[in-house]
């Protein structure tokens, strides 16, 4: 008698409580028929994650392994992907990111100072660890700002520093003349402001409105 063909046995039938990846068998349901005419078992599964998705789905597809969750582990997988340092929400990424930006963006509203002037981030920090691992050992904390020290050159680590946002902008290009330049200055630091926040006061108290009035 010839022998029975290899992988011809059957598998077991589809059991309530069978797990294959985060799915659980919760239900088996009345096969159905798919568009070649052939009758599937169907289950009802329910995922383990937190949000205990329930849903009906061919055996089959559990058992090769092509459905392992209800979406969440594709979800989860993809996020890790793009955010494996886990400091996107960090204030030092949105810096890095800000930096990045105005260097590459051509319609940013300070582009000239930036993008069209030709300032770029160097290559090292197109990469956000090496950027934060540079910046918390030298001087980044809450409240300070990245400044380039020649600010005819671009982002890069022997370019830049940590500081106040008042020395910041004691930092950048003039637009005003010395004296006037170096009495604005003067007054923010005996007012514990900041120039722009001199000349918005002064500018609001001449116009009589405030920036942002009605």
């Amino acid at each position: 008698m010839a022998g029975k063909r290899k992988g011809s046995a059957k598998r077991p039938p589809a059991a309530v409580g069978d797990v294959y990846g985060r799915l659980a068998i919760t239900e088996v349901l009345d096969r159905r028929q798919n568009s070649r005419g052939e009758w599937m078992p169907w289950v009802l599964v329910e995922c383990s994650c937190e949000n205990r998705t329930r849903k009906e789905i061919r055996l089959s597809s559990l058992r090769s392994g092509n459905t392992r969750s209800c979406g969440c582990l594709a979800s989860e997988t993809t996020r890790a992907r793009t955010t494996t340092h886990g400091d996107h929400q960090t204030r030092l990424y949105g810096i890095w990111a800000s930096m990045k930006y105005r260097c590459k963006n051509t319609t940013h509203r300070n582009a000239h100072r930036y993008s069209l002037k030709g300032v770029t981030v160097c290559d090292e920090w197109q990469d956000f660890v090496a950027f934060r691992d540079w910046a918390l050992v030298n001087g980044y904390m809450d409240g300070k700002e990245i400044d380039r020290i020649d600010t005819s050159l671009g982002y890069s680590p022997d370019n830049c520093r940590w500081v106040t946002k008042l020395e910041n902008l004691a930092n950048r290009a003039k637009y005003l003349p010395a004296d006037l330049e170096e009495w604005l200055h003067a007054h923010a630091r005996r007012t514990g402001s900041s120039p722009y926040e001199v000349i918005k006061a002064a500018l609001e108290v001449y116009l009589g409105v405030s920036r942002t009035g009605a």
